[in-house]
Protein backbone atom coordinates (compact mmCIF):
# COMPACT_ATOMS: atom_id res chain seq x y z
CA UNK A 1 0.00 0.00 0.00
CA UNK A 2 2.54 2.50 1.12
CA UNK A 3 4.51 1.85 -2.25
CA UNK A 4 1.38 3.05 -4.28
CA UNK A 5 1.61 6.16 -2.13
CA UNK A 6 4.97 6.71 -3.29
CA UNK A 7 4.10 6.41 -6.75
CA UNK A 8 1.15 8.34 -6.53
CA UNK A 9 3.55 11.28 -4.78
CA UNK A 10 6.05 10.96 -7.73
CA UNK A 11 3.23 11.14 -10.46
CA UNK A 12 1.77 14.30 -9.06
CA UNK A 13 5.32 15.52 -8.76
CA UNK A 14 5.63 14.99 -12.53
CA UNK A 15 2.39 16.70 -13.19
CA UNK A 16 3.37 19.64 -11.75
CA UNK A 17 6.54 19.76 -13.23
CA UNK A 18 4.74 19.59 -16.62
CA UNK A 19 2.42 22.04 -15.66
CA UNK A 20 5.43 24.62 -14.88
CA UNK A 21 7.39 23.30 -17.99
CA UNK A 22 4.54 24.64 -20.65
CA UNK A 23 3.57 27.55 -18.63
CA UNK A 24 0.08 25.59 -17.29
CA UNK A 25 -1.65 28.31 -15.73
CA UNK A 26 -4.22 31.05 -15.88
CA UNK A 27 -4.75 34.29 -14.80
CA UNK A 28 -7.49 35.93 -13.94
CA UNK A 29 -6.46 39.17 -12.90
CA UNK A 30 -3.72 40.23 -16.01
CA UNK A 31 -2.29 43.89 -13.65
CA UNK A 32 -1.15 41.27 -11.16
CA UNK A 33 -0.12 38.48 -12.57
CA UNK A 34 2.34 36.85 -10.14
CA UNK A 35 0.16 37.05 -7.30
CA UNK A 36 -3.72 35.56 -9.25
CA UNK A 37 -2.50 33.14 -10.45
CA UNK A 38 -4.62 29.68 -10.38
CA UNK A 39 -3.43 26.04 -11.82
CA UNK A 40 -5.41 24.36 -14.90
CA UNK A 41 -7.52 21.59 -13.65
CA UNK A 42 -5.78 18.74 -14.85
CA UNK A 43 -8.26 17.72 -17.74
CA UNK A 44 -7.54 14.08 -17.79
CA UNK A 45 -7.84 13.44 -14.43
CA UNK A 46 -11.11 15.15 -14.40
CA UNK A 47 -12.98 13.60 -17.35
CA UNK A 48 -11.79 10.38 -15.99
CA UNK A 49 -12.93 10.33 -12.96
CA UNK A 50 -16.62 11.95 -14.32
CA UNK A 51 -16.95 8.85 -16.51
CA UNK A 52 -16.23 6.78 -13.30
CA UNK A 53 -18.71 8.54 -11.80
CA UNK A 54 -21.39 8.95 -14.48
CA UNK A 55 -20.31 6.09 -16.87
CA UNK A 56 -19.17 6.90 -20.31
CA UNK A 57 -22.84 7.48 -22.19
CA UNK A 58 -24.09 9.84 -19.56
CA UNK A 59 -21.05 11.55 -19.03
CA UNK A 60 -20.91 12.54 -22.88
CA UNK A 61 -24.71 13.85 -22.60
CA UNK A 62 -23.72 15.91 -19.23
CA UNK A 63 -22.84 19.41 -18.43
CA UNK A 64 -19.63 17.77 -17.15
CA UNK A 65 -19.34 16.86 -20.73
CA UNK A 66 -19.78 20.72 -22.31
CA UNK A 67 -16.42 21.96 -19.83
CA UNK A 68 -14.16 19.76 -21.92
CA UNK A 69 -10.89 21.42 -22.75
CA UNK A 70 -12.00 24.70 -21.04
CA UNK A 71 -9.41 26.73 -19.61
CA UNK A 72 -11.74 28.94 -17.50
CA UNK A 73 -13.00 25.92 -15.11
CA UNK A 74 -9.99 26.95 -12.69
CA UNK A 75 -12.07 30.66 -12.40
CA UNK A 76 -15.32 28.81 -12.59
CA UNK A 77 -14.57 27.24 -9.65
CA UNK A 78 -12.92 30.39 -8.07
CA UNK A 79 -15.68 32.72 -8.68
CA UNK A 80 -18.36 29.85 -7.29
CA UNK A 81 -16.21 29.59 -3.98
CA UNK A 82 -16.66 33.49 -3.80
CA UNK A 83 -20.82 33.54 -3.97
CA UNK A 84 -21.04 30.60 -1.77
CA UNK A 85 -18.52 30.70 0.76
CA UNK A 86 -19.46 32.65 4.31
CA UNK A 87 -18.63 36.02 4.17
CA UNK A 88 -15.69 35.58 6.60
CA UNK A 89 -14.03 33.22 4.45
CA UNK A 90 -14.85 34.80 0.87
CA UNK A 91 -11.32 36.64 0.89
CA UNK A 92 -10.05 32.61 0.86
CA UNK A 93 -11.98 32.06 -1.92
CA UNK A 94 -8.58 31.75 -4.31
CA UNK A 95 -6.53 29.70 -1.68
CA UNK A 96 -9.32 27.25 -1.43
CA UNK A 97 -10.25 27.15 -5.66
CA UNK A 98 -6.06 26.17 -5.77
CA UNK A 99 -6.38 23.39 -2.93
CA UNK A 100 -9.26 21.92 -4.21
CA UNK A 101 -7.24 21.96 -7.64
CA UNK A 102 -3.90 20.38 -6.77
CA UNK A 103 -5.41 17.71 -4.45
CA UNK A 104 -7.86 16.69 -6.72
CA UNK A 105 -5.03 16.60 -9.25
CA UNK A 106 -2.71 15.22 -6.67
CA UNK A 107 -5.31 12.11 -6.68
CA UNK A 108 -6.62 12.46 -10.12
CA UNK A 109 -10.18 13.48 -8.93
CA UNK A 110 -12.46 15.81 -10.40
CA UNK A 111 -12.19 19.01 -8.23
CA UNK A 112 -16.11 19.46 -8.74
CA UNK A 113 -16.59 15.75 -7.16
CA UNK A 114 -14.40 17.31 -3.79
CA UNK A 115 -16.94 20.52 -4.10
CA UNK A 116 -20.26 18.03 -4.18
CA UNK A 117 -18.80 16.27 -0.94
CA UNK A 118 -18.33 19.72 0.68
CA UNK A 119 -21.66 20.79 -0.60
CA UNK A 120 -23.39 17.32 0.26
CA UNK A 121 -21.06 17.74 4.32
CA UNK A 122 -21.13 21.10 4.75
CA UNK A 123 -22.57 23.11 2.10
CA UNK A 124 -19.35 25.00 2.49
CA UNK A 125 -19.39 26.23 6.21
CA UNK A 126 -15.84 25.25 7.01
CA UNK A 127 -17.12 26.18 10.79
CA UNK A 128 -19.93 23.23 10.32
CA UNK A 129 -19.32 20.29 13.33
CA UNK A 130 -21.24 16.96 13.17
CA UNK A 131 -23.26 15.32 15.64
CA UNK A 132 -20.62 13.26 16.18
CA UNK A 133 -17.61 15.23 16.41
CA UNK A 134 -17.01 15.50 11.89
CA UNK A 135 -15.30 19.01 11.32
CA UNK A 136 -15.37 21.68 8.59
CA UNK A 137 -15.89 21.51 5.17
CA UNK A 138 -15.39 17.49 4.68
CA UNK A 139 -16.79 16.69 7.95
CA UNK A 140 -14.18 14.83 9.23
CA UNK A 141 -13.56 12.93 12.67
CA UNK A 142 -10.32 13.46 14.07
CA UNK A 143 -9.39 10.22 14.44
CA UNK A 144 -10.10 9.46 10.57
CA UNK A 145 -7.78 12.49 9.73
CA UNK A 146 -5.02 10.99 12.27
CA UNK A 147 -5.36 7.51 10.99
CA UNK A 148 -5.28 9.02 7.21
CA UNK A 149 -2.15 11.72 7.66
CA UNK A 150 -0.58 8.72 8.69
CA UNK A 151 -1.40 6.10 6.28
CA UNK A 152 0.04 9.15 3.25
CA UNK A 153 2.86 10.58 5.30
CA UNK A 154 1.02 13.57 5.83
CA UNK A 155 2.08 16.36 8.30
CA UNK A 156 -1.23 16.65 11.08
CA UNK A 157 -1.44 19.20 14.18
CA UNK A 158 -4.18 18.02 15.76
CA UNK A 159 -8.03 18.29 15.56
CA UNK A 160 -7.71 21.89 15.53
CA UNK A 161 -6.30 22.11 12.25
CA UNK A 162 -9.30 20.74 10.89
CA UNK A 163 -10.71 24.30 10.98
CA UNK A 164 -8.72 25.35 8.18
CA UNK A 165 -10.38 24.79 4.86
CA UNK A 166 -7.35 24.13 3.32
CA UNK A 167 -6.17 21.59 5.61
CA UNK A 168 -9.39 19.74 5.42
CA UNK A 169 -9.74 19.65 1.90
CA UNK A 170 -5.99 17.89 2.00
CA UNK A 171 -7.46 15.28 4.51
CA UNK A 172 -10.57 14.68 2.95
CA UNK A 173 -8.98 14.30 -0.46
CA UNK A 174 -6.86 11.92 0.21
CA UNK A 175 -9.38 9.51 2.34
CA UNK A 176 -11.38 9.73 -0.86
CA UNK A 177 -8.03 8.12 -2.69
CA UNK A 178 -7.57 5.49 -0.17
CA UNK A 179 -11.26 4.39 -0.06
CA UNK A 180 -11.69 4.63 -3.79
CA UNK A 181 -8.48 2.39 -4.61
CA UNK A 182 -9.75 0.14 -1.48
CA UNK A 183 -13.01 -0.42 -3.41
CA UNK A 184 -11.50 -0.67 -6.41
CA UNK A 185 -13.15 2.74 -8.54
CA UNK A 186 -16.62 1.70 -7.26
CA UNK A 187 -18.06 4.87 -6.83
CA UNK A 188 -21.19 3.72 -5.42
CA UNK A 189 -19.26 1.67 -2.67
CA UNK A 190 -16.12 4.17 -1.96
CA UNK A 191 -18.81 7.47 -1.61
CA UNK A 192 -20.57 5.40 1.20
CA UNK A 193 -17.94 4.10 2.72
CA UNK A 194 -16.98 7.85 3.34
CA UNK A 195 -20.62 8.45 4.77
CA UNK A 196 -20.66 5.21 6.55
CA UNK A 197 -17.44 3.86 7.15
CA UNK A 198 -15.89 1.13 5.05
CA UNK A 199 -16.58 -2.09 7.59
CA UNK A 200 -20.12 -0.95 7.36
CA UNK A 201 -20.26 -0.55 3.50
CA UNK A 202 -18.69 -4.35 3.15
CA UNK A 203 -21.31 -5.46 5.20
CA UNK A 204 -23.78 -4.99 3.33
CA UNK A 205 -22.58 -6.03 0.24
CA UNK A 206 -21.94 -9.07 1.71
CA UNK A 207 -25.70 -9.23 1.94
CA UNK A 208 -26.13 -8.25 -1.46
CA UNK A 209 -27.17 -4.50 -0.69
CA UNK A 210 -25.77 -1.26 -1.89
CA UNK A 211 -26.28 1.70 0.20
CA UNK A 212 -27.56 4.54 -2.25
CA UNK A 213 -29.25 7.42 -0.08
CA UNK A 214 -25.73 9.49 0.51
CA UNK A 215 -24.67 8.64 -2.87
CA UNK A 216 -27.86 10.10 -4.60
CA UNK A 217 -27.09 13.37 -2.25
CA UNK A 218 -23.41 14.04 -3.55
CA UNK A 219 -24.58 12.58 -7.21
CA UNK A 220 -27.18 15.09 -7.08
CA UNK A 221 -25.12 18.40 -6.15
CA UNK A 222 -21.82 16.80 -8.48
CA UNK A 223 -25.02 17.72 -11.65
CA UNK A 224 -26.06 20.81 -9.98
CA UNK A 225 -22.73 21.93 -9.76
CA UNK A 226 -21.73 21.43 -13.15
CA UNK A 227 -24.75 22.86 -14.52
CA UNK A 228 -24.02 26.12 -12.84
CA UNK A 229 -20.40 26.03 -13.42
CA UNK A 230 -20.83 25.30 -17.15
CA UNK A 231 -23.82 28.15 -17.39
CA UNK A 232 -22.41 30.99 -15.42
CA UNK A 233 -20.35 33.44 -17.29
CA UNK A 234 -16.38 33.60 -16.64
CA UNK A 235 -15.96 37.29 -15.02
CA UNK A 236 -12.49 38.57 -14.20
CA UNK A 237 -12.12 39.06 -10.68
CA UNK A 238 -9.61 41.49 -9.30
CA UNK A 239 -9.46 40.23 -5.03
Amino acid sequence: MKSRYLRMTFLFSILTCTMVAFNNFATVDSANKDSKKLYLVHEASRINHAEELLGFHRFKKSDAALLEESDSLNQRIYLHLKKVLPTKYKKQARKIAQTIITESMRYQMDPIFVMAVIKTESSFNPDAIGGVGEIGLMQIKPDTAAWIAEKYEMKYKGKNSLKDPNENIRIGAAYFSYLRFDFENQAGSYLSAYNMGPGNVRRMLAKNKQPKEYNIRVMTNYKKLYGKLSADPVVVATN
